[in-house]
């Protein structure tokens, strides 16, 4: 960042950092200044809808991904973030997150979806067999995602279960 403050990554990176570290309004922070760079850099759009998430801004969450879905021209996110925004003003943001969950297990029939995003939104729902059923698939698959979960607040409602640490130690990390 010293050397290149008007590094897009450099500024997501910091920004994820941040997120990682539970520093929201640093990362918020941090992710609009790689808006101010370039406003349509997706990655800042789609780490701002996370931060937005995990600060109950909802509204903006949704605003957030929409954009990250769009300029990454994708197809399956766009429909994900049009069914949450459908069913978030008629149940709220856990009916969101059930229609996304929804959403993504039918796409995995089809498409590559990481497992462990499934089973993160099954945490925030406080489904904890299903989160770890879809962990434990991440963790056979090496999934990418699956690498995060000691640093990932999406796991932080899983990390008192002995699955959790069972998953880490299979895993070779430390609990």
């Amino acid at each position: 960042m010293e050397l290149e403050p008007l590094n897009l990554n450099a500024n997501d990176n910091l920004a994820s950092e941040y997120f990682f570290t539970k520093q929201y309004d640093h990362a918020i922070e941090q992710a609009k200044k790689a808006l101010e760079i370039d406003p349509n850099f997706a990655d800042a759009h789609s780490r701002l809808s996370f931060m937005y998430r995990f600060t109950g801004k909802y509204d903006l969450w949704l605003e957030e991904w929409e954009k990250a879905a769009r300029l990454n021209n994708d197809s399956e996110d766009i429909a994900r973030v049009e069914a949450a925004k459908r069913e978030y003003p008629r149940s709220g943001y856990r009916g969101a997150i059930k229609r996304v969950v929804s959403l993504l297990e039918e796409q995995a029939k089809r498409i590559y979806i990481d497992p462990a995003w499934i089973a993160a939104n099954y945490a925030f729902l406080g489904e904890k067999d299903r989160a770890f059923s879809w962990l434990e698939k991440a963790y056979v698959e090496k999934s990418g995602f699956v690498s995060s979960i000691k640093s990932a607040p999406e796991f932080d409602s899983l990390r008192s279960d002995p699955r959790y640490a069972d998953l880490l130690k299979r895993m070779g990390l430390p609990p």
